[in-house]
């Protein structure tokens, strides 16, 4: 059984842990200093070790921090790692080069999941110089891993994927307020919201145009076209499209030394 260790056990470690705990194939380990994070761990029976502890006993590593903590920890961790250890970096924006020159030691990877990965729906892109099979069984039992070639992908991935789906709950969450004009207090906006997610995936699963489905709602002179519109005089579709821009940008900054 291989031991996969988690260091900061923030929301997407969390996704992490849960898309892995029916995989009896690893047993999960994880180190944080966060008193709350580390009541979670103990409630979901993670062993918690410290991080001397958690880099001797793993065989993968996965570093769970924000960005702005990971050179600290890369300090803290050169004395523990060895060179056959597997360190899999999900944080946004540091590049493969720093993390292999911050940690000197170990096989360095960089992994963008998200938070589909808590159901096992998620869509990781990997990029490495190492041997990847390992590493891609672990992200296609979460859902989808995909392998770049170019680390510059990263960014994008960082931001269609990781982020978007932030910006796709924003607008659902709009969509409830507005249920709430709607429906009566003894009915469930979230019910609603599933069935009509369900039936839009449901729509999209038999690879039809997604041009050809608009227009099947759309009729001339009618209520979607009239809403359409006003997305389109909004410039809705190039609002959503900078965001995504915004988003890498933001990746590509933290890249910067």
């Amino acid at each position: 059984m291989r031991k996969i260790g988690f260091i900061g056990c923030g929301h997407m470690a969390k996704a992490l842990i849960k898309g892995l705990k029916s995989n009896n194939s690893y047993e999960l380990l994880g180190h944080d200093r966060n008193s709350k994070n580390i009541a979670w761990l103990k409630q979901e029976k993670i062993p918690f070790y410290t991080l001397k502890e958690v880099c001797h006993e793993a065989d993968i590593l996965m570093i769970c921090v924000k960005p702005k903590d990971m050179y600290d920890l890369c300090l803290e961790m050169k004395a523990y790692i060895s060179k056959e250890l597997k360190i899999v970096s999900v944080a946004a924006g540091i590049t493969l080069k720093n993390l292999q020159d911050a940690l000197s030691e170990g096989k360095v990877y960089r992994a963008m999941p998200n938070i589909g990965a808590k159901h096992n729906l998620g869509i990781t892109s990997i990029f490495s110089y190492e041997e990847l099979n390992e590493i891609l069984d672990i992200f296609n039992y979460l859902g989808k891993a995909i392998v770049v070639e170019d680390e510059d992908k990263i960014n994008l991935h960082t931001s269609l994927i990781g982020s978007a789906p932030a910006f796709y709950f924003e607008i659902i969450n709009e969509f409830e307020h507005r249920l709430s004009e709607l429906l009566p207090d003894n009915v469930s906006k979230r019910d609603l919201t599933l069935l009509f997610l369900t039936s839009l995936i449901s729509a999209i699963q038999n690879g039809e145009d997604l041009e050809d489905l608009i227009q099947s709602i759309k009729s001339k002179g009618g209520t979607t076209e009239a809403g359409l519109n006003h997305l389109y005089e909004k410039d809705f579709i190039n609002i959503f499209s900078e965001a995504i821009d915004a988003a890498k940008d933001r990746a590509a900054y933290l890249s910067m030394d």
